[in-house]
């Protein structure tokens, strides 16, 4: 789902502060705001979690698991996402911040880790057994991606007794179209032990806005030396290794890349890693 209309959505159950009780408030104060849009079917609504906010009594953060139909003039999508409301005794809001540091509570949530969030199938890099856990989200045409990924893979890579790394791909289709093939080829390449392939992504020079399949693997096999066919790229088990990464990014609530979780807590710093190499 692109971010803006993510927002349009979120927009719609946003408001003033609400009052509230219990679950069952939380519940009805969002079907009550999201049917004021006459495009929005409701299918589903529910508590997904309920979490404390660290540091700041009194106030529980909601994470909303929502599945809707939403209608724009002829179109109609099915929508699946989750997003958070804040709850005090007697209040609801979409937004808090913390008035001491003008900081976005929102940053502070962290839902909690699914139990497979370790999954062999997702070790990149590393021993399972190593003595720290990292977990990147990422897109390899992300720039902000481009900057710090590779240097958290190559950390993974040469010291694989400190660092395991787990790898989930969240291609940014809205701003980065080609990361679609991208990402394939790199699961393709990661299931054939060709973990250099996967690192080459982040160096390659394609136009971001590239759609043409065809051209884009073209691209990548003359600048990585890794050629595949769209056959091979779109086979069901990449299609549905692709789909649960990105049901894992929207349960944990990650809309953004490259998003790093090192040894289960949210690193926003993206550079915890380097703490983590035991020196010689």
């Amino acid at each position: 789902m692109s971010s803006m209309l993510k927002l349009s959505i979120i927009l719609t159950i946003a408001g003033s502060l609400a009052f509230a009780g219990g679950d069952s408030d939380v519940l009805r104060y969002v079907k009550a705001k999201l049917s004021h849009n006459p495009g929005v079917k409701i299918n589903r609504v529910e508590v997904a979690d309920k979490l404390p906010i660290p540091g700041i009594k009194g106030w529980s953060a909601y994470v909303m698991a929502l599945d809707i139909n939403l209608t724009r003039g002829k179109q109609t999508r099915r929508i699946k996402f989750e997003d958070i409301l804040f709850v005090s005794k007697n209040l609801i809001t979409s937004e808090l911040v913390d008035r001491k540091t003008g900081r976005d509570v929102r940053s502070m949530i962290q839902p909690k880790l699914p139990a497979d969030i370790y999954s062999r199938d997702h070790l990149l890099y590393g021993n399972p057994n190593a003595k720290h856990k990292i977990i990147v989200f990422s897109d390899p045409l992300c720039p902000f991606c481009r900057m710090s990924v590779p240097g958290i893979l190559k950390a993974a890579r040469e010291h694989p007794d400190d660092i395991a790394l787990y790898y989930y791909h969240l291609p940014l289709l809205a701003l980065h179209p080609a990361s679609g093939t991208l990402v394939r080829v790199m699961e393709l390449a990661q299931k054939e032990g060709k973990t250099d392939v996967v690192e080459k992504m982040y160096k390659i020079k394609i136009d971001p806005q590239l759609k043409d399949e065809k051209k884009i693997l073209d691209i990548v096999a003359k600048q990585t030396g890794y050629s595949v066919t769209p056959g091979q790229i779109h086979q069901p088990w990449i299609e549905k290794k692709l789909g649960k990464d990105r049901l894992t990014a929207r349960k944990l609530l990650v809309s953004g890349t490259p998003t790093v979780f090192a040894d289960g807590k949210k690193d926003v710093t993206r550079e915890r890693y380097k703490t983590f190499i035991t020196k010689k």
